[in-house]
């Protein structure tokens, strides 16, 4: 499972001073598998753009 660093950059730019270490890694892991099943439908169903603003929520 791999996470791109402009995503994770992103979420650790809008990250609040102070998280609890589990939510971290489990907001982490869950961008992680996002990201992973997103690759496999990317070209098939969504548009990238489209793709890219819903993630962004999702963070």
């Amino acid at each position: 499972m791999q996470l791109s660093k402009e995503r994770l950059q992103y979420f650790v730019n809008q990250m609040p001073e102070y998280i609890d270490v589990v939510e971290l890694i489990d907001k982490v892991l869950l961008m992680a598998k996002i990201e992973q099943a997103d690759e496999h439908v990317l070209n098939q169903y969504i548009p990238a753009d489209d793709l890219e603003k819903e993630m962004d929520l999702w963070g």
